[in-house]
């Protein structure tokens, strides 16, 4: 089936290039062209089915650089969830958040760590139709150290431990691999930031990725785990919320580790009502922490992509923080798009309205390149061709394949 997708604005390529009047081709899930509207040729016109969009502009479908499945920033004490839900709450939760996620315009989410192998699980539910929502990337089961913190990571020590995770953890066909060395949310009382891996630990997993061609992910405030993940050939570093002048330069004397960002969770006030009393005292304390590092970083340069961790729905808020910490508005854009899906390894497949590239496409009122906030307000998604949300609302196919849960 062909359709074509026209629109006062499309946004093309890796770099966001800006066609006025423009047109993108799809067939069979892919995008074939992206041309202006007046180069479509008589082959491209023939039994074409028309989508018109006047005001909109036509962008990639965004993807979610850090989100957690089974956890919902949107409720309350949802990290203390983690440690009695059932399997089936999870589940529950998971499908709801990927939901809202799609209709948000999300069309690929890169998974961070899940308990019972959900990501892997609902990827293959996805895959085969069965449920609506984002594509996923999944990492499976998150190593952490037996002394480290956090509600997702399984426990580890020792070189092996690592290995043996590591290894299953491909077996089972994740996409990336995810480490924990630091604590999350930090304490403005403590003068150094624990390290919870040794670098022989962390090269341990990094050496079993990089053999396949697999990317490594490490949560990563700042801090030495900082420095040794950098060292030690971590591909990104996520959230880095602490990162010093020194660490900077570290990360820009090695422009292979980029940096995933997640500063909402600190510079939204929405989300302190959903956290425990001592967690949202924690984010208050050290707002303008994060605010000074992460905007030293984003102004340096470092290459970044953006994630909400777990704030389903909720990915435009990151795109209009990182441009109020100093990035550009477009550079702030390819961190939803081309930028997370060269840390995912999908480069001219995901994040960007290129030929060959699948038919992820979104549609906004507006120029997000002028006001990323209308990301807001998707009224267009279309994930690989198919048609999801239509004039702002779920389409019958949405809405036929979500009932059967």
């Amino acid at each position: 089936m062909k359709q074509i997708i026209t629109a006062r604005t499309v946004l093309a390529g890796s770099e966001l290039e800006e066609i006025q009047n423009g047109a993108v081709v799809v067939e069979d899930g892919k995008v074939v062209k992206v041309v202006p509207a007046e180069q479509l040729t008589e082959e491209d016109r023939a039994q074409a089915e028309w989508i018109a969009f006047e005001d909109e502009t036509v962008l990639p479908g965004l993807i979610e650089g850090h989100n957690h499945l089974s956890i919902d920033a949107r409720k309350s004490n949802h990290l203390e969830i983690l440690g009695t839900a059932t399997e089936c709450k999870l589940t529950l939760l998971a499908e709801e958040g990927l939901y809202d996620d799609l209709l948000s315009g999300v069309t690929t989410v890169r998974c961070m760590g899940e308990k019972h192998d959900l990501d892997l699980k609902l990827k293959k539910e996805i895959d085969a139709g069965n449920l609506v929502g984002p594509d996923i990337l999944p990492a499976g089961v998150g190593m952490k150290g037996s002394n480290g913190s956090g509600y997702i990571g399984a426990p580890h020590s020792g070189v092996e431990e690592f290995r043996r995770t590591a290894r299953s953890n491909v077996a089972k066909g994740v996409k990336l691999l995810k480490i924990f060395t630091t604590p999350g949310v930090f304490s403005t009382e403590q003068d150094f930031i624990p390290s919870f891996l040794s670098a022989e630990e962390i090269r341990t997993v990094v050496e079993e990725a990089h053999r396949l061609h697999l990317p490594v992910a490490a949560h990563c405030i700042g801090g030495q785990a900082l420095r040794d993940c950098v060292e030690q050939g971590v591909d990104v570093i996520e959230h880095a919320y602490c990162a010093s002048e020194e660490d900077i330069e570290l990360l820009k004397a090695h422009p292979d580790c980029w940096v995933d960002l997640t500063t909402g969770i600190y510079l939204d006030p929405d989300r302190e009502q959903y956290l425990s009393e001592n967690n949202a005292r924690n984010v208050r304390a050290g707002r303008e922490i994060v605010r000074e590092c992460v905007g030293n970083l984003v102004r340096a340069g470092i290459h970044f992509a953006l994630g909400t961790d777990a704030n389903h729905g909720l990915l435009w808020k990151e795109v209009v923080y990182t441009v109020e910490l100093g990035a550009s508005k477009r550079d702030a854009l390819k961190g939803v798009t081309s930028n997370a899906a060269y840390i995912s390894r999908l480069s001219g497949k995901k994040g960007e309205l290129t030929a060959g590239a699948d038919a992820d496409i979104i549609a906004v009122k507006g120029n997000p390149l002028e006001d990323p906030a209308v990301l807001a307000d998707v009224s267009f998604v279309m994930k690989k061709g198919v048609v999801y949300k239509k004039n702002g609302a779920p389409t019958a196919c949405c809405r036929s394949i979500q009932k059967t849960l």
